[in-house]
């Protein structure tokens, strides 16, 4: 009885590819909560670090709230933070953790992570006309507050040192967003993500209503636009987003 009840909230069809999206988001919000766990660690000012914990938190609080959704409907997501991509992302960060970059960190977590967060969430919930599209929406919301948090540092940064600010910047694209846009590539040229159940969850995505270049895009814009906030030359980052893995 259960089984059907779920069928008629959730098509067949539709369970494994929502089961996927689901494993995706819960990894990415414990990679998210491990991050500002390690940069409240690294850093010395009491105001920062305490914002570091409280992001952590939410972080935590974003993954139980899919972890129990899923469990609502039945769904058996995989949380795999050492699947490929994720685990890419995490040893990225921990770079600049370990360095104590600030700045690096907050490029890294609170732009290029928080982004495809935001937009990727916004797109899923549009898409889902159910109990599960409304959280991704409200955790999409909520997203935009990081994101909102790191532009006046980083404006800050950018006004005192110019050219590195730009050149610290890029480093951090070529690192991290090309693992991003990588992992958003039509082909998973590295192989399986490790998340997915079976085969990767691109090829089922028209079954809820999305579609990968649209998703991307709709995640480089923000990013972009992100970046044109903080005071980025737009001639620059669109030349970046230009060479990212497609």
């Amino acid at each position: 009885m259960l089984q059907e009840t779920l069928t008629e909230i959730i098509p067949r069809e539709q369970q494994s590819v929502i089961t996927d999206i689901l494993g995706q988001a819960i990894t990415g919000e414990l990679i998210g909560m491990s991050n500002f766990a390690s940069l409240a660690e690294s850093i010395d000012d009491i105001h920062e670090k305490l914002e570091c914990v409280e992001h952590a938190n939410c972080e935590r609080g974003h993954a139980e709230g899919f972890m129990s959704i899923a469990k609502q409907f039945n769904l058996k997501p995989v949380i795999n933070m050492r699947g490929y991509y994720w685990n890419a992302v995490r040893e990225c960060f921990l770079k600049y953790a370990r360095a104590k970059d600030f700045i690096g960190c907050l490029v890294i977590q609170e732009v290029i992570l928080e982004c495809y967060a935001v937009s990727m969430y916004n797109d899923v919930g549009d898409a889902l006309n159910n109990e599960i599209g409304e959280l991704f929406s409200a955790i999409s919301s909520e997203e935009k507050e990081h994101i909102e948090h790191s532009i006046d540092i980083l404006q800050n940064e950018l006004n005192k040192d110019y050219d590195g600010f730009i050149n610290k910047v890029q480093t951090i694209h070529s690192e991290c967003m090309g693992i991003m846009a990588e992992w958003t590539a039509a082909v998973d040229i590295k192989g399986h993500c490790g998340v997915c159940h079976d085969e990767c969850m691109k090829e089922s995505l028209h079954h809820v209503n999305l579609d990968l270049k649209t998703i991307r895009g709709n995640a480089i814009n923000l990013y972009l636009n992100t970046l044109d906030r903080i005071g980025l030359p737009t001639e620059k980052t669109l030349q970046w987003v230009i060479n990212l893995p497609a």
